[in-house]
């Protein structure tokens, strides 16, 4: 089995948004207690439920704050930039994490943030496709013509490249689409809520589509998101993740698999998820900003010793 590795979701905040100094505790503390990553929502426009703060530039930050942290997006919405661009952005980030950085993209949901783009949500499945295809070209090679639908470019070269070649490229979603464009185009799969069965249904539909793209699944990873909430009683964790999670679709079907309650029931319930093949967990902390640190600081000193062993 591949070793447990445990990471930080960070962003949508639905109980407040946690001051500057907060985040930048909470980046210090995840390199130093060991924690394996830290993952960013990405909205470019209010969607009328939470606030977010802009992917790159947090990026940026967390790159500059630390030296063994991996990080990334979870996940960016690529039809709503230009692959060009893009592929800049994360060059530029691996040159100031090299290694570290990894690109989860996805679809996008929200018409508003097309429409606020002048943009239609409409063909934002080709957009994504034809985009990690140009951005794959420009991170490994130079003088790219690239002549897509949606995407046309001559003689245009990123520099610097990043430091390996290339930067691992993680995609998104839940419905077979998304499986088989994981299939086809990624390095990973990101998947959100999913409860143990769900997550391993579908890392056995991307295996089914590698075989008949004529890929194997054993260099396709699979991570993904769980929101956690540790509290002395179990009780008092799952009233604060209902607070939290209550805007979610579907929670109410997914919640009660994820780690919320007393550390015993979140380690119980992790277990479950490695027992499905899940081995790179992103914790989302279930909790307002004022809990935040308290919250990371209970996954990292008394949920992920139980799993360093696994």
């Amino acid at each position: 089995m591949d070793i447990v590795k445990m990471g930080i979701g960070f962003g949508g905040w639905r109980l407040g948004t946690p001051s500057a100094a907060t985040i930048f505790e909470l980046i210090d503390k995840a390199e130093a207690w060991g924690v394996d990553s830290i993952w960013l929502s990405d909205h470019i426009i209010d969607v009328g439920v939470h606030p977010e703060l802009d992917t790159p530039s947090m990026l940026a930050a967390i790159a500059a704050r630390t030296t063994r942290l991996k990080m990334g997006p979870s996940v960016l919405s690529l039809p709503l930039r230009h692959p060009v661009v893009t592929a800049k952005t994360f060059a530029t980030l691996d040159y100031l994490a090299p290694g570290r950085v990894i690109c989860a993209v996805g679809l996008g949901s929200n018409p508003k943030e097309f429409g606020a783009l002048g943009m239609t949500i409409e063909h934002r499945a080709g957009k994504l496709d034809e985009g990690i295809k140009l951005m794959r070209q420009l991170w490994s090679e130079s003088h790219v013509t690239f002549q897509g639908k949606y995407y046309q470019v001559e003689d245009v070269t990123i520099e610097p490249k990043p430091a390996r070649g290339y930067i691992d490229l993680w995609v998104g979603g839940r419905t077979e689409f998304a499986l088989k464009r994981v299939a086809r185009l990624g390095d990973g799969w990101f998947a959100s809520r999913v409860t143990p069965q769900q997550f391993q249904e579908g890392r056995q539909k991307i295996a089914e589509f590698a075989a008949q793209y004529g890929r194997g699944d054993a260099d396709i990873e699979a991570g993904a998101i769980v929101f956690c909430h540790v509290a002395d009683r179990s009780q008092d964790a799952h009233a604060m993740a209902d607070r939290f999670c209550q805007s979610m679709p579907d929670r109410e079907h997914v919640q009660s698999y994820w780690p919320i309650g007393s550390p015993q029931e979140c380690c119980d319930k992790i277990a479950r998820y490695i027992e499905a093949g899940l081995t790179k967990f992103v914790l989302w902390p279930a909790c307002p900003p004022s809990d935040l640190i308290a919250q990371v600081d209970r996954f990292a000193h008394e949920i992920m010793p139980q799993f360093s062993a696994v």
